[in-house]
């Protein structure tokens, strides 16, 4: 398996990915992490399950947050149970976990990433997506099979299920040089 540690400005893109959505409990989340702004979240169809704390957002689903949007044919929101309250019903606490499936798409004004499954967790503080992962920032682009975030640090890490020179479906990355724009063209030689 091929790795590649990822530039950590362009890991934050992915990091706020699943810190999203909205679960049984409201606003424990966030889909842009920065934001302050309501989550609007829409979907074909939506099921809350409270006595095992979990919503599941069916068909052409996405939160938006401000400028932050995340898509997926499905989002499951896992919040913690936290036991019955007075009325005997289960009560439920933070977003434990986040899961979006098929078509995952997060996309804010600076970057973009694609993938087929991803999933965050808060107790190893992580976010991990997996399948055909695109990840896209100004013309910069990596691709690889698995991107694996530390939300905290903003370590990242791309890999594949390929090896060996010359093969195709390798990590890769291509990384365009910042352009000087405050010289004019009769200027740069």
């Amino acid at each position: 398996m091929q790795s590649l540690p990822w530039r950590s400005t362009n890991a934050a893109l992915a990091t706020a990915l699943f810190v999203a959505a909205v679960g049984p409990n409201g606003a424990s989340a966030q889909v842009d992490t920065k934001s302050k702004a309501p989550i609007d979240i829409t979907a074909n169809e939506a099921e809350v399950t409270n006595s095992k704390c979990q919503s599941v957002w069916r068909g052409a689903a996405e939160a938006v947050q401000d400028k932050a949007r995340l898509r997926a044919d499905t989002i499951t929101v896992y919040s913690t149970p936290k036991g019955a309250n007075t009325d005997g019903q289960q009560s439920c606490g933070q977003t434990e976990r986040i899961v979006a499936d098929g078509n995952v798409y997060y996309v804010t004004q600076q970057q973009n990433v694609r993938g087929d499954h991803a999933v965050y967790s808060q107790a190893s503080d992580q976010v991990v997506i997996t399948g055909n992962v695109i990840v896209v920032q100004g013309n910069d682009v990596a691709r690889g099979s698995k991107l694996t975030l530390n939300v905290s640090t903003r370590d990242a890490v791309m890999e594949s299920d390929v090896s060996g020179p010359g093969k195709p479906g390798r990590v890769r990355g291509v990384f365009y040089p910042k352009q000087d724009d405050s010289k004019s063209p009769a200027t740069k030689q």
